[in-house]
C-alpha cells in the first residue's frame, strides 16, 4: 500500500488535506497511547521500589498460585526466550486486579498506586489506570474479524448481551472467527480497544475454562459473595486456564474409523504367494474387489453406489509378497478370514505388524517422512473437487450418529435445549477450524451454511 502523504487528500472523504484531518488524530492517539504505557511502566516500577517483596509474592502466591515450583518453571520454559506474553500479562495484572499483602490486611495495588503517596501521572494516564482497573478480565469468543482493522467480540460470560465492536490491528492478523481468548476491553475516545494483555485458547480448551468458572460461579453465589469477587474468581480462573494450557501435556485424542467406531490402528498383514494367477481369477471373481496384479486391488463394502468404503487394501509387493492393510484390528481379522478361504493354497500367511497412529514412534516417524508434493493442479479446480467432495462427506450428516453429540444424531440431539446448544457450537467449531485452515494455508473456507438451513438452525441462535 503506498503511503498517504501529508499533503493528499485524506482518505476518510472529508475532502481535507491529510494533515489536517486524520493525520492530526492518529499522531494524537499516538501520543496518547504513549502516555498510557508510560503511566503503566511507571506504576509497576513504583510498585517495585516501595512493594518489591509484596509484589513478588502476590505473583508467586496468585498469578502463579496453582502451580508449584517446577510447574512455574515450565511455565518460562514454553516462552523460552519469547516471554513479552507473559511479561505484559503479568504486568497488567499487577495494575488491575492484584492485592498486596501490607502487614494483616490485602490492598488492590491500584489503589496504592493510584491513592495519596503515589507516583505523579499525567491526566491521560491516570486516566487510562483508572480505565484498565474498572474494567474486568474477560473471556471472549470472535464472532467476527477483519484482519488489520478490527473485530467483533462477544463476553462468553453475557452472551445476550450485544457484541462489542473491538479496534485492534495487530492481533486481527493472527485471530479469525470463533477464536476464544481471555482480554480486557477498555473504552479509549469512544471506541472499544485492547489493553493489551491477551490470553490465547484452542477453543475447546478456552469454552471449558468458561464452563468451570461458570461452575465456580454458581456455587459463589449461593454462597453470597458479590461482585467483587465473581470478578476476582472469573481473573484467577482465566490466568490458571491458560497456564495450565501452556505447560499441560495432553494425551492425544482416542482416534476412532468412522465407519466401525472402532480404534484406528495401521494393521497389514503378509503374505507369500504360491500361485499369483489363481490368485488373480479368484480376486477377479469378487463382485465388491476392484483391481489387478499390476496396481494392487481393493476390498470393498457391498453394496452400490460410487463411495463406497474401503476395507483392506491388497498391495503387490514382488517377486512373491502380498501385503494387506487395514485400518482397524476388527477389519483385519474379517479380510483374513475372507481371503484365506477365498485363496486357499494360492498363498501362505506370514506375519502381521500393528501400529498405532498416535504412538511416540509413530508419530516421529510421520515428521521426519519426506513431505509430499501437491498434486500439479490448478488451485481453482483443486477447491471445487475439495468442496465437493465435503458437501458430499456431510451430506447425511443431520443424521448420523455423532460421538460429540453423544453418538446422537444431530436431529436427535436437538429434542433437548441442552442438545440444541451442543449441535450449535459443534457447527461453530467446525467453522472454527476451516476458518484456521485458511489462515494458515490460504484459500476460501468451506460454507457450513447448507448445514444450518437442513437443521432448521439460525445464525442468531449461536449465542
Amino acid at each position: 500500500m503506498n503511503r498517504i502523504g501529508r499533503n493528499d487528500p485524506c482518505p476518510c472523504g472529508s475532502g481535507k488535506k491529510y494533515k489536517k484531518c486524520c493525520l492530526l488524530k492518529e499522531e494524537e492517539a499516538a501520543a496518547s497511547q504513549s502516555e498510557e504505557m508510560a503511566a503503566v511502566q511507571r506504576a509497576l516500577r513504583w510498585l517495585h521500589e516501595r512493594y518489591g517483596e509484596e509484589t513478588a509474592d502476590a505473583v508467586q502466591n496468585a498469578f502463579f498460585g496453582a502451580f508449584d515450583d517446577d510447574e512455574r518453571a515450565a511455565v518460562y520454559e514454553a516462552f523460552d526466550e519469547d516471554n513479552d506474553l507473559l511479561m505484559i500479562n503479568i504486568g497488567e495484572w499487577l495494575v488491575t486486579d492484584a492485592k498486596v499483602r501490607i502487614g494483616e490486611v490485602k490492598t488492590p495495588t491500584r489503589e496504592l498506586f493510584l491513592g495519596p503517596g503515589g507516583p505523579l501521572f499525567t491526566a491521560t494516564g491516570r486516566e487510562w489506570l483508572q480505565r484498565l482497573g474498572a474494567n474486568p478480565l474477560s473471556l471472549y469468543e470472535a464472532r467476527s474479524v477483519t484482519p488489520g482493522a478490527e473485530m467483533e467480540l462477544t463476553d462468553l460470560f453475557h452472551p445476550e448481551q450485544t457484541p462489542v465492536r473491538v479496534v485492534e490491528r495487530m492481533a486481527t492478523r493472527t485471530l479469525v472467527r470463533g477464536e476464544v481468548f481471555g482480554a480486557r476491553i477498555v473504552e479509549r475516545r469512544g471506541i472499544w480497544v485492547l489493553s493489551g494483555a491477551l490470553y490465547p485458547f484452542i477453543r475447546e480448551d478456552g469454552l471449558a475454562c468458561r464452563d468451570d468458572i461458570l461452575r465456580v460461579l454458581r456455587k459463589a453465589r449461593r454462597d453470597k459473595l458479590n461482585s467483587a469477587h465473581d470478578r476476582e474468581i472469573i481473573s484467577l480462573a482465566i490466568i490458571t486456564h491458560w497456564l495450565d494450557h501452556l505447560v499441560q501435556e495432553r494425551p492425544l485424542p482416542r482416534v476412532v474409523d468412522r465407519s466401525t467406531k472402532e480404534p484406528l490402528l495401521l494393521v497389514t498383514d503378509h503374505y507369500r504367494v504360491a500361485d499369483w494367477d489363481l490368485l488373480g481369477e479368484r480376486l477377479a471373481a469378487q463382485p465388491d474387489v476392484d483391481g489387478n496384479r499390476n496396481n494392487g486391488w481393493v476390498r470393498l463394502e457391498k453394496g452400490d453406489g460410487e463411495f463406497r468404503r474401503s476395507l483392506a487394501a491388497l498391495n503387490v509387493k514382488p517377486p512373491d509378497s502380498l501385503e494387506v492393510f487395514c485400518r482397524t484390528r476388527k477389519m483385519a481379522e474379517e479380510s483374513r478370514a475372507w481371503l484365506e478361504k477365498l485363496s486357499g493354497d494360492a498363498i501362505v500367511f506370514q506375519a502381521r505388524a500393528v501400529t498405532d497412529p498416535t504412538s511416540p514412534k509413530a508419530l516421529e516417524e510421520a515428521r521426519r517422512a519426506p513431505k509430499l508434493t501437491k498434486p500439479d493442479i490448478p488451485p481453482e479446480e483443486l477447491a471445487l473437487v475439495m468442496r465437493d467432495f465435503l458437501r458430499k462427506h456431510y451430506a447425511n450428516w443431520a443424521d448420523e450418529p455423532i460421538p460429540a453429540l453423544g453418538n446422537k444424531t444431530p436431529r436427535q440431539a436437538m429434542k433437548t435445549t441442552k442438545g440444541r446448544k451442543a449441535v450449535i457450537e459443534l457447527l461453530k467449531t467446525y467453522e472454527h477450524h476451516e476458518a484456521r485452515k485458511v489462515r494458515n494455508e490460504g484459500g476460501e473456507p468451506f460454507d457450513f451454511t447448507f448445514l444450518w438451513e437442513k437443521l432448521g438452525l439460525k445464525r442468531s441462535e449461536e449465542c
